[in-house]
């Protein structure tokens, strides 16, 4: 399974600076792609792979507040996902 966790223009301005390494661009605005979303009371529990300086994929635990997240999307796959 594949989530697609769209941020608003707030979370951007917010938080951009510090997930910078791992937001990317879309047709829809900034979002992070993960392997998990769940919402967890007034924070998004995200499960995000990156890659390390090495090149080694490394799995990363985020909470974005609720408040910037636009649109949280599923599929079977990345690909499944529309503004991905």
């Amino acid at each position: 399974m594949a989530f697609g966790v769209l941020l608003t223009d707030e979370g951007v301005a917010e938080l951009g600076a510090v997930l910078k390494d791992y937001l990317a661009d879309g047709p829809s605005g900034k979002f992070l792609a993960c392997k998990e979303a769940n919402p967890d009371r007034s924070f998004f529990h995200l499960i995000a792979e990156t890659q390390n300086a090495e090149g080694a994929a490394v799995e990363l635990e985020l909470y974005i507040p609720n408040r910037y997240v636009k649109l949280v999307m599923s599929g079977l796959e990345r690909k499944h996902i529309g503004f991905l």
